[in-house]
Formats: structure tokens, sequence, C-alpha cells
């Protein structure tokens, strides 16, 4: 069993269904007239040219070729919905009455197919090839009302994964548990894109504002997103496709369902139906109810009609409709690439941007949807057994309780079996308080063992932001901050100290975002106040993305270290620890371009341990050698390894009072503080007792203003400054430090083969820190590791498919069902062991 990546064929029918050269070709040709296959040809071939541009001309030519010629043989049928068949004869298979990916196509289906496309049109055509004959108009008319699957997930959610009844027995048996999923991030593309044709300019409102954001950096990377997809996409241009595709999609459905008159005139081109909307085009009457646009419209009634319309197309084609539903579809899938990472968009920085566009935020002001998604398609028992769902705090105590006040009841209504639309005989209480007594004595009623819902805890994550050092910075660096991060703080404290039952819930802290943006430094104080504070569970994203390998091994470092994490705490996602330094260097440039100053960071933590490491005492004799000349550029004097180890070990410190204690007589007793902040300003008086040299150098570290322009200044290092040898040896020294405290690093695969240099599924680093044979390194210490999904709607999957995923990369390299599963078991099972839950409510 080995895994097999996208046929050229499928790579074609995926260009055809979302390439802007594709678009432009629809937009230009009138619904009645057929395509050019030579223009289209050209729009494929030049959509699909970066994507294969090492393959010669002739395997794309080949594969046109056979797709045309396939076409040709099926009567009337066109070369759009021929590839559709293609598309998902290569992927889906039927077992047991549902569709399923096949599973040596799975990493290459979350990959390269459902990263650019939604998946959709391929189940619809998948399931089309098994409908019976299509009755005459008259008789489809005695077929409705058309009836939609009861369970949410069942309607809305659209991600399918491979079938193994091994994994299906265990999943059955054990369930999931979700340890790392932010919840804003977590819807759909297909469900938004149903709300966007029904409200587009309400939908899109956000995404104008961001377009034409004051924040500079913002708007260039919404701008740069959207141009990527399409070089004339612009709110108001996304805002007219909407449109169209919302009175194409009236069309559409009435011939799918057989109400269309045979003499109905059709809409001339896509132009037409961009109008204003104020110019209403005449749509066929009647369309089913249930298949109109509504807030009840879900992914399942997309599939039933997409479904019926491609088996009617197959025996009585019409150009023109067929053409409308090609235009449908890419309108569709233009908007689709908004929303989801595509393989060929790497690393953090493109993540971000689809977190910046603002489409998802009207689909997410509810929550009760994504609990729902959570758990799964069986109506009686939840997929995922444990889920961590993580949100960002805010910097009052109204926003909080918005905010919580949201998540928890759309919680409560999923417990009591509600739907989307917030149908159901128990509503959610109107007071916070109230609903947490309620569900409190809803958990005192429930078994610890009962499965019928998952159980929910709450992890609150405090947002990195870039740093530019300059005449408005402050008068240390990341001073604003760390002044936000103080504030953000004392509210979420002041959140739990009014509503006490809320520590039920919230269960932990976390630092999410570009890891480029800000160390781990700035929130130590904060994270000590919290835990003072009674939240215990604590982890930090790092080692995800990073300018070098270095780099994110120190980061990792220094989170363990200036965060004091153990104990079951935890790490999120720590590539830089497990990812192959071969395959790293392969991947990356020669010279990479690194800040001085961070440089400098990344020798002292290579010294650090590679001084743990004793056959490395060459390495760590040369890296001293650099370190020593670095520092000593930074700071103007001459600085030892020793010394400089000193004053880095005091950034954990908070420099708020710092400042105050080197630059003014001031004492913790001066100006009171609370409890948990006067432990703080004590560990400041103690070091400057103790080591008052140290923390002058670290306040100038901090503070001056030609020593940061020395320390920004750019230098080229080189990828290979180790060879792989040595890399290996520091990512085991540091996986060494990560066992011995005890801290547990949150795996996230598909996130993972989006933002980091992996190609496939089959490259990713856990197999490594599972231990399984061909990836295990003589060496690797054992470490404990959880699985979580990240952002499952971004990356179009869920916590199942991560765990198939992983599950099929063993098996592509020659396990068997057994063996895989003995491996990815424990990194399940470690979600569960290591949860951040109230054992008090399960």
């Amino acid at each position: 069993m080995r895994e097999q990546p996208i046929s050229v064929l499928a790579q074609i029918g995926t260009t055809l269904l979302s390439s802007n050269k594709v678009l432009a070709l629809l937009r230009q040709t009138p619904f009645h007239q057929p395509l050019s296959l030579r223009e289209l040809r050209e729009a494929a071939y030049l959509g699909h040219l970066p994507w294969s541009a090492r393959l010669p001309d002739h395997v794309f030519e080949h594969s046109w070729q056979l797709l045309a010629q396939q076409a040709a043989n099926r009567d009337r049928a066109c070369l759009l919905i021929n590839a559709l068949q293609a598309m998902s004869n290569e992927f889906l298979e039927h077992r047991h009455g549902a569709l399923y990916v096949r599973q040596q196509k799975f990493g290459a289906w979350q990959q390269s197919v459902v990263s650019r496309i939604s998946g959709l049109p391929l189940l619809a055509a998948a399931k089309a090839s098994v409908l019976p004959h299509p009755q005459p108009a008259i008789e489809m008319r005695t077929q409705w009302p058309w009836e939609p699957p009861q369970s949410w997930a069942s309607k809305n959610l659209p991600v399918v994964s491979p079938y193994d009844p091994f994994v299906e027995d265990y999943l059955g048996r054990e369930g999931l548990h979700e340890t790392h999923m932010h919840l804003n991030g977590s819807t759909h593309a297909e469900n938004c894109w149903l709300r966007a044709l029904r409200t587009p300019k309400q939908e899109t409102k956000d995404f104008s504002l961001k377009w034409n954001s004051l924040s500079a950096s913002d708007a260039v990377a919404v701008r740069e997103l959207a141009r990527s997809i399409d070089p004339d996409l612009s709110p108001v241009e996304l805002h007219r496709q909407l449109v169209a595709a919302s009175r194409l999609r009236k069309w559409l459905v009435a011939a799918a369902t057989g109400t269309l008159s045979a003499e109905v005139k059709l809409p001339h081109d896509l132009i037409e139906l961009m109008d204003d909307e104020s110019l209403q085009k005449e749509v066929p009457e009647p369309v089913p109810a249930q298949l109109q646009l509504s807030a009840n419209s879900s992914a399942a009634d997309e599939l039933y009609w997409i479904q019926h319309f491609l088996r009617r197309s197959m025996n009585h084609s019409s150009v023109a409709l067929d053409r409308m539903f090609h235009t449908y579809l890419v309108l569709q899938n233009q908007y689709y690439r908004l929303l989801v990472q595509s393989e060929e968009q790497f690393g953090f920085d493109q993540f971000q941007k689809f977190t910046y566009n603002q489409l998802r935020e009207p689909a997410e002001e509810d929550y009760l949807p994504r609990f729902w998604a959570m758990h799964g398609k069986a109506n009686n028992v939840s997929r995922t057994t444990y889920l961590e769902g993580r949100l960002s705090p805010k910097n009052t105590l109204r926003k909080n309780h918005k905010l919580l006040k949201a998540v928890l009841g759309g919680y409560w209504c999923y417990l009591n079996n509600q739907d989307p639309q917030g149908r159901g005989v128990n509503p959610s209480p109107g007071k916070l308080g109230e609903l947490l007594e309620r569900l409190e004595e809803h958990f005192r009623k429930t078994s610890p063992l009962d499965r019928s819902h998952h159980r929910l805890a709450l992890v609150v994550h405090f947002i990195k932001k870039s740093w530019t050092p300059g005449r408005k910075a402050g008068p240390y660096r990341f001073y604003k901050q760390r002044l936000e991060l103080e504030l953000t703080t004392n509210v979420l404290l002041e959140c739990l100290a009014r509503w006490p039952r809320l520590r039920s819930w919230i269960r932990g802290i976390d630092a999410a975002a570009n890891e480029l943006h800000a160390p781990p430094e700035i929130f130590s104080s904060c994270y000590r106040v919290c835990q003072r504070a009674g939240l215990t569970h604590r982890t930090y994203h790092a080692g995800e993305d990073f300018a070098h390998l270095l780099s994110g091994l120190r980061t990792i470092y220094d989170a363990l270290e200036l965060l004091d994490l153990r104990d079951g705490d935890r790490i999120g996602h720590g590539t830089a620890m497990g990812i192959s330094p071969k395959l790293w260097l392969e991947r990356m440039p020669g010279q990479l371009v690194i800040k001085k100053g961070e440089w400098m960071l990344d020798l002292l933590a290579a010294w650090r341990l590679l001084r743990t490491i004793p056959s490395a005492a060459v390495a760590a004799a040369r890296v001293a050698d650099d370190l020593t000349k670095c520092a000593g550029e930074v700071f103007r004097r001459e600085m030892s390894c020793t010394s400089l180890e000193a004053v880095m070990e005091l950034r954990h410190l908070n420099i708020r009072f710092v400042q105050a204690a080197l630059e003014t007589d001031w004492s913790p007793g001066i100006t009171p503080l609370s409890d948990l902040w006067q432990s703080e300003a004590q560990r400041v008086m103690d070091a400057k007792r103790s080591r008052p040299q140290h923390l002058k150098l670290l306040w100038e570290w901090l503070s001056d203003r030609d020593l940061w322009e020395r320390s920004e200044t750019l230098q080229s290092v080189d990828a290979a400054y180790f060879d792989e040898a040595t890399y290996l040896h520091l990512q085991q020294a540091l996986m060494r430090e990560v066992a011995h405290r005890n801290v547990i690093i949150e795996t996230l695969p598909s996130s993972n083969v989006r933002i980091s240099q992996y190609n496939s599924f089959s490259e990713h680093h856990s197999l490594r820190w599972m231990r399984a044979p061909g990836f295990v390194q003589e060496g690797d210490p054992e470490i404990m590791v959880s699985l979580g999904s990240d952002d499952p709607g971004i990356f179009a999957g869920d916590l199942n498919g991560e765990f198939y995923q992983l599950y099929g990369a063993l098996r592509n390299h020659g396990l068997n069902d057994r063996a895989a599963l003995a491996l990815l078991a424990p990194i399940n099972e470690r979600g569960r062991a290591y949860r951040f839950h109230d054992p008090l409510l399960g």
C-alpha cells in the first residue's frame, strides 16, 4: 500500500474549476455558445503550469487529449462534467452505502484538491454515477419536498475521510481527543459560501473594510491574497461575483429539479448576471422551497441539487446550462480560495492572510455549528470525546462577557440537541451566571462515561504582535504589547473573580499567532500571574515557522525555560524539533537572511544545547567564537558567552518593574500592587540585589535605541551553518529537555504540511516522534505527543482526517493495520490523559 499522488488529469480538472484564466474565458463567452476547446486548453494550461512547472508539456498535452477524447465519446456530455467524473473515480469510493476517500489518495485529496476547490461537486459526481435513470420532469416534481439528512453534521459537514474497519473500531471505542483547535478558523468554506450567496453585501462588508484598513500591513496582506487568486479581484468584484452566483444557482436548481420550462429564456452571459442588484433578472419559478437560499441552506442541499443536475446533464446536455454550471463552480472556488489555504501557499505569513480577510467573521459569531461539526455524523455519540477550543480573551469585561456567553451558550444548545437555527426545547439562559449554573447542573447529572456529546474546555490564547523599533516604539522592546498583555490578563482574572464557575471552563492559557512577531519572554510575567491565579495549564505555539532551523529550536527552548513549562504543560507544533534536517536543508535556499540580534540568540541557544552533548565539544567551541563576536557587535563591548547567558536568562522578568527599579528609587512597597503582581515586582528586586550588573545589561538590551538598530541589522547566514548530524544532535538535546520536563507536544499534521516545508503527510515529523521505522533517528529520546486539528476550516479538514492522514502515512510506509494503529493510538490517548478539562465535569 503506497501513497498515490494526484494525476495530471485531476490537476487539469482542478484547474478548470478554479483558475482565474478559466473564469476570464467564461466571462467573455455567451452562455449559449460552447467554449472553444483551443481557448479552454490554453487557459487550463496557463493555470496548471505553475503547479507542475517541472513536467514536460507532453504530459499535460496527453492528459488533456484523453479528457477531450473521453468527453467526445459520451454523447452530449461536456468536458467539465467528464473531468468531475474522472476526479471522483480517482479519489472517491462507495463503501457500505457511503462515500469515502481512497486511503492511498487521501494525502493528495487533502493537499492538492480540497486545498484548491470545494469537494462537493466531486461528491455529487460520485453520487450521480450511482443514481437510477432520471425520470421525466413531471415525475421529478413528485419527489418533493426534499428532506435533507437529520443530523447537523450530515447536512453541513462537507469533509470526507477514508474508511478502515480497524480504525473505525478503535475510534468507536476510544473517540478522538482534540488538544489544539482554534474555534475561530473552524467554519468550513462551503457553509460560508451559502451565507455569502444569501446576503453578499453583509458577508463581504468586513472584507471591504480590511481591504481599505488604516493598518497598512493588514490591508496589504488581504490584497496580496486576493490578487494571488485573481489579479482583478477586489471587494467590489467579489460582491458582483456573489450576486451573479446567487442568480446562477436559482437557474441551476430549477434545471436540476425539473422545474425549468423548455421555453424559458436563459441569461445571456455572466456580465448580465453581475449587474446591479436593483436590476432583478427574471428567474424561474417555482424552485422547490427546500433548495431556495435561506438561513437553513446546507451543504447537503448543494450536494443534492448538483448531483441531480449532473445526472440530467449526462443524459440531456444543454450547452447554456452546462456553461452556467461551470461558471457557478468557478465563482464558488474563487471565494473558496479566500477561505482555504492552498498547498502552494507555504508558511505562517500566508496562513495569516486568511485570518485577516474577515470573510469568516459573520459565520463565526455563532459557535453552535462548530460544536456540531466536532461531534461528527453519528446522532447518538460524538466522534470527539474531549475538545479544547481556543479563543482570544478581550481587553474589557463587557467584551469577555459577550464572547464567553456566545461560546458557552452555543455549547449549551449543543448539549440540548438544538440545531444551528436555535430550534430546541431548552434555549440558552440569558445571563452568563445562570448559564454557568445550568451547565454545572447538567454535568452533575451526566455520567463521566457518557459520549453522547463531547466535553468542552476553553484555552485562552494571547496574540503575538510584531514590534518595530522607532520613535513610537516606547521605552523598551514590545512596550505596547507588554502593557496590553497585562491589561488583558487583569481583565481575564477579573472575569474569573466575577463568575467563579468560569474556572470549570477556562482551563488554560496559550500564546498564538506568528512566532516571528514576538518571543516567549514577553508572556512570561502574565503566564506566572495566571498560574498563581489558578490557571495552571499552559501551552505555547513554538517552532512552527522559523527564519532558520536554529531559530525554531531556540524559540522552543526559550518557551520551555522562560515560561517554565513542565509537568503536563504543552508546546504547540514544535516542527523545528522534529523535521528532518536533511529535508529542511534540501528545501531551503543556501543563504537565509536574519536579524543580527536574533542570530545572536540562536547561537546562544545552540551553544547551550551543544554543551549538553559530550561529543559536540568542537562544534560548541566554534559556536562560542561566533557568539562572542556577534554579541560584541550588538553590545559594542566584550561579552563572553557565560555573561550573555546570565543576562538573557533574566528575560522572563516583568520589564515594567525592571525599568522602575533601575531608573527610580521604586520598590514594591511604594506603589500598591495586587498580591499576584507583587510577586513579579519582588522577582525584579531580588535580581537587582543579587545580579545588578546582569540586570543593567538586560535593560540595555531592552531599552537602548542604538543597540536596537544594531540588533535589527539584517545579515545572511548559511542554512548549513551546521551539518545534518549536528542539527540532529541539537534536536535530540532539546527533545531530552522536553522529556525531562514532562512536556507534551501538540502535533497538527495538516497545519504543519501547509505551513512548513513538507510536500506530503508521509514526510511529517510526527512519524519520527511515533518512532516509526525509517523515521526514528538513532539517539532520539521518547517524547509525549498529542493530536490537534488547529484551524480545520482553513485547512478543509477535521480531527478525524488528521488521524487518518497519520494512519495512512504509516500504512504507506509498509506497516500493517495493527502496527500502524499501535504507533498512532498513544498520540490520541495522550490527549485524553493530559487534557486540560475540569475532572469534575468528566
